[in-house]
């Protein structure tokens, strides 16, 4: 017998196939679940996220905005604080104690504000005042105002009046001003077109 017997062949190797999941061995249980959170998460944003709604002003407003069963007055007064914070208080302050070294008179207090009738300060918010002014024994002289008769509404512009006037944070308790007495006063200084006030024109109006 011959002493080279035939070896046997190697067994050829496995080819290496990427792992896969069986058909139907997954489950579909958790992505369900995890929708239904999300669902649940955003429903509750929506009902309490002040982000969404309307009726929830937001954290940093002191004044809220106004309701639709709030009477006229209040509803004007709130709806001044957020123009007046919005366009006047860069100047005259949130305090409304305006800034002597900026030449911004105050108007808490003002005798410019605090007068029977809303005539004058309804006319310096339509077409501003310019030039020296004595606020509280303290004179003040800026050009910087601007104009708003053509920014705002007759509502808006007596809405701004109202919060000023009736500001009892600032010492001011004078009453609520009607967008139909800014009407009056608009109409009136039409004529002005793009000229201010000045404290001494503005002096003889009552």
């Amino acid at each position: 017998m011959s002493k080279n017997k035939k070896q046997p062949a190697p067994a050829p190797e496995r080819a290496e196939t990427e792992p896969t999941i069986a058909a139907g061995g997954g489950s579909a249980w958790p992505f369900v679940l995890l929708g239904v959170i999300l669902f649940g998460c955003f429903l509750h944003v929506e009902n309490t996220g002040g982000a969404f709604r309307a009726d929830v002003y937001q954290a940093g407003m002191k004044t809220p905005p106004p309701q639709a069963d709030e009477p006229p007055e209040v509803k004007a007064f709130k709806r001044g604080a957020q123009l007046y914070a919005a366009g006047c208080a860069g100047c005259h302050q949130a305090t409304g104690l305006g800034s002597a070294p900026l030449n911004f008179p105050p108007l808490a207090g003002s005798e410019w504000v605090l007068r029977e009738k809303p005539d004058r300060l309804v006319r310096i918010i339509l077409n501003a005042i310019e030039g020296p002014i004595t606020v509280k024994q303290v004179a003040y002289d800026n050009n910087a105002m601007l104009q708003f008769k053509d920014i705002y509404s007759d509502e808006d512009i007596a809405a701004i009046a109202t919060f000023v006037r009736g500001n009892a944070e600032w010492g001011n308790s004078f009453g609520f001003v009607t967008p139909q007495q800014v009407k009056v006063i608009r109409d009136a200084s039409a004529s002005m077109g793009s000229q201010k006030w000045r404290a001494e024109t503005l002096a003889p109006i009552p």
